[in-house]
């Protein structure tokens, strides 16, 4: 009679507290949803943010070993205990807390992301690392997340869906502040170099070129070693 007695105050107390909450959950939008997914799991991380930073920017230089060099410690032997990483990668991850955070305002969040990245063009950074962060950030993650049994595929899903929604501010006016800080030269050289890095045969396009200049001049082909070749 006393367990009984005892069970039903804590039905009592906890029914009402499950209701509202499903009452809750029910009424939530998916935005919000995906904002409670991603605020409640940064909350576990947290717990360990140093750890998890070093753990995130060693990632980063795993995927792109040579993103390392747009750093001050790019020469350090023992990078993973340098005490500079650890640093730069706890005041990282703070900003993104900062960002999670910043999901209950988003009107507000926006010029911040904007500044932040515009700010990053004078360290070099270019539209094609943010493929690379976001990949390591969803590693980071999952490492973090999985031993609790909270890296759950909403989850992963709430977290891509937010990474997307950040880079889709932060990349163009990243991309603005190239510009308008980049004199003609650079800018020349920084799209010959992005565009030249999307030819995936090079070897044809050379045969393409090579055909068209003999086109343009028939003569030139008596410069060339091949030119006896039928």
């Amino acid at each position: 009679d006393a367990w009984t007695k005892t069970w039903d105050t804590v039905v009592s107390v906890m029914e009402p507290a499950l209701i509202e909450s499903a009452r809750e959950i029910s009424a939530m939008t998916p935005a919000d949803h995906m904002k409670r997914l991603v605020q409640d799991s940064w909350a576990l991380v947290e717990k360990d943010l140093d750890a998890h930073g070093i753990k995130f920017f060693m990632r980063i230089f795993t995927i792109a070993p040579g993103a390392l060099q747009l750093f001050s410690f790019k020469d350090v032997k023992d990078l993973e205990k340098s005490p500079e990483l650890a640093a730069h990668a706890g005041t990282v991850m703070r900003t993104v807390g900062q960002a999670v955070a910043g999901l209950s305002d988003v009107q507000s969040l926006i010029p911040v992301l904007q500044s932040l990245g515009g700010a990053h063009a004078k360290y070099g950074v270019q539209p094609e690392h943010f493929p690379i962060v976001g990949e390591a950030l969803l590693w980071t993650l999952e490492q973090g997340l999985t031993p609790a049994g909270a890296w759950t595929p909403q989850v992963k899903e709430a977290w891509v869906n937010t990474w997307d929604a950040v880079v889709s501010v932060m990349e163009p006016a990243l991309r603005q502040e190239m510009c308008s800080s980049e004199d003609s030269v650079s800018r020349a050289k920084r799209l010959v170099r992005q565009t030249w890095g999307l030819v995936e045969d090079k070897e044809r396009l050379g045969v393409i070129l090579l055909q068209r200049l003999f086109e343009v001049d028939p003569d030139l082909l008596k410069l060339f070693s091949f030119k006896s070749v039928s």
